[in-house]
């Protein structure tokens, strides 16, 4: 008597003497759990005819005879395996059990020339639509096209990595981040075949606001290389067709592009400020808008990053250093670094913008910044003379740094946009009632103030403040240009805080980076200026 074949469906837990025909979705590694004490255990992904999804386990001494047996995309009978209660983290689609192999399950070989496409759905995330799982631990899945491969990376002995670059149907290039065994199995496999641009499909990867917005892999997810899909032929023929256009756009490192990246959002994915303070740490980064004014109580606009990925280290500017955050030679870059406070109708929240958004809404450049502190100069209110001229959406990220044995929260701008770039998007806002900046994003009202407001922005006193400190940039620029030797290599400390803003760059070995004496005494020009020295106490 023939055995009958049932649908995944219809196995519910205790079910016995069953038999499914299954199509092997996706092979794991072999993984330690996280349980006291661990045990190893392998996951797979498995489908039937119908579509339907099913994870299924094995574990310790079983591994080795099933993870040589089953294999990605080939199709076996699968016949008594336990039935339990899917766990929620590895639960795919509406069945809601899983499967655990063992000594008693039978699996046989179904003969066929070739495999089946595969009959189920994945339920991908666009990648205009990340910024909503950004830092979040919402797991995504994405598909995409491998387009390039870079080398492998050692990020601690105990470590491995690689960074691959993928491109979905929007044409939007992404960074991802392969670890461990991910870049053990997958990673090699897809540098070895980078020249055919291997499609993949990514299953439970994060999204992250490193490099802006990139993929990492966890110890959940799952990588498919070049699965039989229904829409394999036709997805080809997409890649073909844009072919040059992708090669332009990896040639101009859009993967690396925060106006790429993230783009202006639409009004709903704009969220009050109140209720993103509410949210952490369920959601971690999202778009604000508000209007901007300075957080006095500091000293220091500037800082020393690695002109590579931004970390902070604390280094002069012309060193060269293997970077302790994305482990590369690179640059010490100076970058503005201004704390400010973002209102909108609900709330408001401090948060520090640096970069190229900074220098957009201030009218002083990072060494301007760095020679004012120098020199002594007090530029507060010029700098917040500025910043409240400004509306801007905010893509800001919150996360949690010890501080003095607790925790302090904090919040980063990872993406600003201002009213004015905004003009051809109008996005209506929501701003406190004694706000002098009521309109729309958009409205021309807007944009005239604060394209008219650039150019009588600055007091005569604090246009001779700039050209002072522009002179002085430029004099101990030809000073150090012309008494500076090789830049060294230099090699930071594993331990050393990326993320810690200094209090003041280290300096370089004398024998290097001697430093040039002050070319200029305070100008007595600006003696009346609101950005003036502080007077030397009188005897």
């Amino acid at each position: 008597m023939p055995r009958h074949i049932s649908s995944v469906l219809n196995i519910q837990k205790g079910a016995e003497k069953w038999t499914v025909l299954a199509q092997v979705v996706h092979k794991g590694h072999s993984q330690l759990t996280r349980e006291v004490p661990p045990r190893r255990i392998m996951r797979f992904l498995l489908t039937d005819a119908e579509g339907t999804k099913v994870s299924v386990v094995t574990y310790e001494q079983h591994i080795k005879t099933f993870s040589k047996f089953l294999q990605p995309y080939q199709r076996y009978y699968v016949s008594n395996a336990i039935v339990v209660p899917a766990d929620p983290t590895y639960r795919v689609g509406t069945y809601e059990c899983s499967w655990i192999l063992n000594y008693k399950t039978l699996i046989e070989n179904y003969a066929e020339p070739v495999p089946p496409m595969l009959p189920c759905i994945f339920e991908l995330t666009n990648f205009s639509d990340l910024h909503k799982y950004a830092d979040s631990d919402n797991l995504c899945n994405i598909r995409g096209f491998v387009i390039h491969a870079f080398p492998i990376k050692q990020p601690d002995p105990a470590s491995i990595s690689r960074d691959i670059i993928i491109v979905n149907e929007e044409k939007k290039l992404m960074l991802m981040t392969l670890w461990n065994e991910f870049e053990h199995d997958e990673g090699s496999k897809i540098a070895d075949m980078i020249s055919t641009a291997p499609l993949i499909i990514a299953l439970r990867v994060k999204v992250t606001t490193f490099n802006t917005l990139s993929f990492t892999t966890r110890y959940s997810s799952g990588i498919l290389i070049s699965p039989p899909l229904p829409d394999d032929l036709s997805l080809r023929q997409w890649f073909s067709l844009n072919k040059e256009e992708i090669r332009n756009l990896l040639d101009a490192k859009t993967y690396n592009d925060a106006n790429c990246l993230l783009p202006p959002p639409n009004e709903e994915d704009i969220k009050a400020i109140s209720n993103f303070q509410a949210s952490f740490p369920v959601q971690k980064a999202a778009w604000v808008q508000g209007t901007v004014k300075l957080a006095y109580g500091f000293s220091k606009y500037w800082t020393t990053a690695c002109a590579n990925c931004h970390k902070i280290v604390n280094a002069d500017i012309d060193w060269i250093i293997h970077c302790p955050s994305c482990k590369q030679q690179s640059e010490v870059e100076l970058r503005a670094r201004i704390p400010i406070i973002i209102t909108d109708a609900s709330s408001s929240i401090h948060c520090i913008i640096s970069g190229e958004d900074a220098e957009k809404l201030i009218e002083f450049t990072p060494l301007q910044l760095k020679q004012a502190q120098e020199d002594g100069f007090q530029i507060d209110t010029e700098l917040n003379d500025v910043l409240k001229k400004y509306t801007v959406v905010c893509f800001l990220k919150s996360y949690e740094t010890p501080f003095q044995g607790q925790l302090q929260k904090k919040n980063t701008v990872i993406k600003a946009y201002t009213a004015a770039e905004l003009s051809d998007r109008p996005i209506p806002l929501e701003l406190p009632e004694n706000t002098q900046v009521s309109s729309a994003l958009g409205s021309s009202s807007a944009r005239h103030t604060e394209t008219s407001s650039k150019d009588q922005l600055f007091t005569p006193s604090t246009k001779l403040l700039l050209e002072e400190i522009a002179g002085a940039s430029s004099y101990k620029d030809s000073q150090t240009s012309a008494t500076s030797g090789a830049k060294r290599s230099l090699e930071f400390p594993e331990d050393l805080p990326a993320d810690t803003d200094p209090k003041q760059p280290t300096k370089a070995p004398e024998e290097f980076a001697k430093e040039p004496a002050k070319p200029y005494g305070p100008p007595a020009n600006i003696k009346d200026s609101p950005a003036k020295k502080p007077k030397a106490k009188e005897d």
